[in-house]
């Protein structure tokens, strides 16, 4: 549980309204910004009636947020070995469901969407020249803030998020510890199975 709410909190964040910094500091983060600012002005504009309808939500979510996340890269990192030995329909497969899981997940989150305020902290170099971390402090109403990071790299001039990470805490390492358990179980095509079928009930 405590997983899937952090999960959720690191994706809404790039939903909440009020920044605490003038300027980006780095051209992804300005990626953060302005997906910030796309999201907010279709979820206001009640002519849309994205709220109400899932479909157009979750064209939404597809179209402005989760097209900055690198699907292929993030389904590699979270299956590790299991990617590996994958064939390329298996990887194809998981790939979807993955991103679909991501999309409905997100979706449902944005359902629940309040006002909150978010600071951007300095912006903190990645292990190579064509990756960053964007840092974030989401601040809750009277509660404590919550670090929120996000590691972007340089795609062909396109800066892509492949890991999110709350209080320290990675969504990819997260769901690989999940994947790893239910492939030792079920095998890679009993995990990519579940994940269709979760994504189909909802």
């Amino acid at each position: 549980m405590y997983r899937m709410k952090s999960f959720l909190l690191g994706l809404v964040v790039l939903c909440w309204s009020a920044t605490l910094t003038a300027m980006p500091a780095h051209p992804a983060e300005q990626v953060v910004r302005d997906t910030t600012k796309r999201v907010l002005t279709a979820l206001d504009d009640e002519a849309l009636g994205i709220r109400k309808d899932l479909p157009k939500l979750y064209a939404l979510v597809n179209e402005t947020v989760l097209t900055h996340f690198d699907f292929q890269r993030m389904s590699r990192r979270v299956l590790g070995k299991h990617w590996r030995k994958a064939n390329a329909d298996q990887r194809e497969r998981f790939a979807k469901e993955f991103q679909v899981l991501l999309v409905r997940t997100y979706a449902t989150a944005l359902l629940e969407y309040s006002e909150q305020k978010i600071a951007y902290l300095p912006v903190r170099k990645g292990s190579r020249a064509s990756e960053t971390v964007i840092r974030t402090e989401v601040r809750p109403p009277g509660g404590m803030p919550i670090p929120i990071s996000y590691a972007m790299y340089d795609s062909g001039g396109e800066w892509k998020v492949y890991d999110v990470s709350i209080d320290g805490v990675s969504l990819v390492i997260n769901y690989r510890s999940s994947f790893n358990s239910q492939i030792r179980r079920q095998g890679l095509d009993g995990l990519i199975g579940k994940l269709a079928q979760r994504n189909k009930a909802q």
